[in-house]
């Protein structure tokens, strides 16, 4: 064979691995000395190296549930909502609920704030009873 086919015949399986190699693949040229040809081209080499395999884990999906509130603590809740909201009551008040049943703790300014925040806390939706254990600040010495 002579040396022009072997030259076309390389190019073709250059060119043939060349469209076959991916584009991250590494490329390695070797220069061999021609036996007989010194115009003989390049051999081209492409090795290509796969990329590792991800490993991927699964795992069951995170739920977050968190228990439901009591109906007491509804109650204590909405108790809260309500004396927080009435503007003529001034003080620190403390709403425990047991069995439906409202207690309230703490000092107010006036007696009639204390039987204000006790009517207030009557007016939610549960409420059974309201024990008033306020204290009021007029007539008292600190």
């Amino acid at each position: 064979m002579s040396a022009i086919p072997k030259i076309r015949a390389s190019l073709l399986a250059a060119s043939l691995a060349a469209l076959a190699a991916p584009a991250f693949a590494e490329t390695t040229t070797i220069y061999v000395a021609p036996a007989d040809d010194e115009y003989a081209p390049a051999t081209t080499y492409y090795y290509y190296t796969a990329p590792p395999s991800p490993v991927v884990y699964y795992e069951p999906p995170v739920v977050v549930t968190a228990p439901r509130a009591t109906e007491d603590q509804l109650i204590t809740y909405d108790v809260l909502d309500t004396l927080a909201n009435d503007s003529r009551i001034s003080g620190r008040i403390g709403v425990e609920t047991r069995d439906n049943v409202v207690e309230l703790t703490g000092v107010v300014t006036t007696p009639g704030q204390a039987r204000r925040a006790s009517r207030d806390a009557m007016s939610v939706d549960g409420v059974k009873y309201v024990r008033n254990n306020l204290d009021t600040r007029v007539g008292r010495s600190f």
